[in-house]
């Protein structure tokens, strides 16, 4: 092996021997370095699941940082007192603890153009569209729930969607056409608010 290979190649090496175990970049969407609720008191783990040890606890209605989420059902969340791992269950994301958009502001646009709703990706399987102020706070009742694949946005128009009824937990808003939703929504939308 050349001398100037080992010498590029012992680089490498060093880098990755100085970079902290926990270097690793979180995966997700921008929603997972946001601001949340705890919607459900709960333990915090050491880790993604319940074969974790418990670290600590969090009460209903305190105000965490959820820093990732690694898995479709635990996020790794922090408070000024205690760091762990929380069900995804027990955690509202940009609300208030009773579900009410009161907190942050999602930027929408407003108009009069149609959002459509796919079961399939790629804009493919059953679908059904709603137009400007049209609200679906159970998806259930109309026998979509964790249903939607994609969404369409034509004209001027945009979508809130959350992971569960009542627009709580998760949320979300879509605002250009996405024949693949993202992460936790997909399969996975609960409420639906159209712009």
């Amino acid at each position: 092996m050349p001398s100037a290979v080992r010498v590029l190649f012992a680089a490498i090496v060093a880098v990755f021997l100085a970079a902290p175990a926990g270097a690793v970049p979180p995966t997700g969407s921008a929603g997972w370095t946001t601001d949340g609720w705890v919607s459900m008191s709960g333990e915090l783990r050491s880790g993604p699941g319940k074969m974790y040890d418990i670290v600590g606890s969090v009460g209903v209605g305190v105000r965490v940082r959820v820093d990732r989420c690694v898995t479709k059902r635990w996020c790794q969340i922090h408070t000024d007192e205690v760091k762990g791992w929380l069900s995804l269950d027990n955690l509202s994301f940009g609300q208030k603890p009773d579900g009410l958009f009161a907190g942050p502001k999602f930027p929408t646009q407003r108009g009069d153009g149609v959002v459509c709703f796919f079961t399939g990706q790629g804009f493919s399987g059953e679908s059904f569209c709603a137009k400007s102020g049209r609200v679906i706070p159970d998806l259930a009742l109309v026998g979509l729930d964790n249903a939607i694949s994609s969404v369409e946005i034509n004209g001027a128009a945009s979508a809130t969607v959350c992971r569960d009824r009542g627009f709580r937990s998760y949320c979300e808003v879509v605002d250009v056409s996405k024949g693949r939703l993202d992460g936790l929504l997909t399969n996975g939308i609960s409420s639906i608010r159209v712009y």
